[in-house]
């Protein structure tokens, strides 16, 4: 999906609340939201939103000389998220329908989200109320048939402390298809709060699967920013998870069956895109 205007609201939002993290100096926090508007005034409005956030965030950085605003918080919530393990290996252990369960405990970590409308946000009402409610459009029977034949799967981490919660999808699907191959794609660099290779090596996710740096530090997934490396694992992929709203923004341009899209909505924007309301879950295969 490409930029709407309310994108605008967004974009300056993150750049007050990145600032917050680090000054309560109103003239420096002015400095930063006039940097990113005036970005905001050349950008390219044929392009879906996460990447035009990476210049956003780039002026971000500059304006406060902070490479990664978010560092501090991105391992608090791994840290909380990791807390949780126990009590969600043992929902799926006893569950009847272990692939839904942690399908669902999966989508309730997308709930951590420093990049979107929200203010506030509860992991464990999240939890419950996925795990007792369920999504709002599900196509697991169709994942559940691609699975039986495929060889290789890629999930597309989003964010911090969300990737436990993959970790721990990946291990039942793993369980489920041992003969599977798996690849856990992070972002190239420092944006928001979503997972790089710092955080998924924090939280193991290398026993699991092999991880794969991108090449952009943008809030979401584009194959044209891949390297040959990455681009091959992409291509050879037959199953993508594509986990969060921001990959769900630029890969909703690329009509690809493989790609599984798996996320809460967070955002008035893809509400409408979709016809849904926001705060839906929604794990839809990309053949809408």
């Amino acid at each position: 999906m490409k930029v709407h205007p309310e994108c605008y609201n967004c974009f300056i939002t993150q750049a007050i609340r990145s600032s917050k993290l680090h000054t309560g100096n109103k003239e420096k926090i002015l400095n930063v939201v006039q940097g990113v508007i005036r970005k905001l005034t050349n950008i390219d409005h044929s392009l879906p939103p996460p990447i035009i956030s990476e210049e956003v965030y780039e002026t971000i950085r500059k304006e406060l000389v902070v490479d990664d605003p978010y560092k501090d918080i991105k391992r608090k919530y791994n840290d909380i998220a990791k807390s949780y393990s126990d009590f969600s290996k043992a929902k799926i252990k006893n569950s009847e329908n272990k692939l839904m369960c942690a399908l669902k405990l999966s989508l309730a970590g997308n709930i951590i989200d420093f990049g979107g409308e929200m203010d506030k946000f509860s992991i464990e009402e999240t939890i419950n109320d996925t795990l007792a409610s369920g999504f709002h459009i599900n196509d697991i029977e169709i994942f559940k048939t691609k699975l039986k034949d495929a060889k290789n799967l890629v999930l597309l981490a989003d964010n911090a402390g969300e990737i436990v919660f993959d970790k721990i999808l990946l291990e039942t699907i793993k369980n489920l298809y041992p003969s599977l191959n798996i690849h856990v794609f992070v972002r190239g660099g420092n944006i928001i709060n979503d997972v790089t290779v710092e955080d998924a090596d924090y939280v193991g996710m290398g026993d699991t699967a092999k991880v794969v740096k991108t090449q952009k530090a943008i809030p979401g997934f584009w194959p044209d920013f891949c390297d040959e490396d990455c681009r091959k694992i992409w291509e050879d992929a037959d199953i993508v998870i594509s986990k969060g709203q921001g990959n769900f923004e630029t890969l909703s341009e690329i009509k690809d069956k493989r790609i599984f899209f798996l996320f809460i909505i967070k955002c008035r924007v893809v509400a409408q895109f979709l016809n849904l309301k926001k705060f839906s879950k929604i794990f839809l295969n990309n053949n809408f």
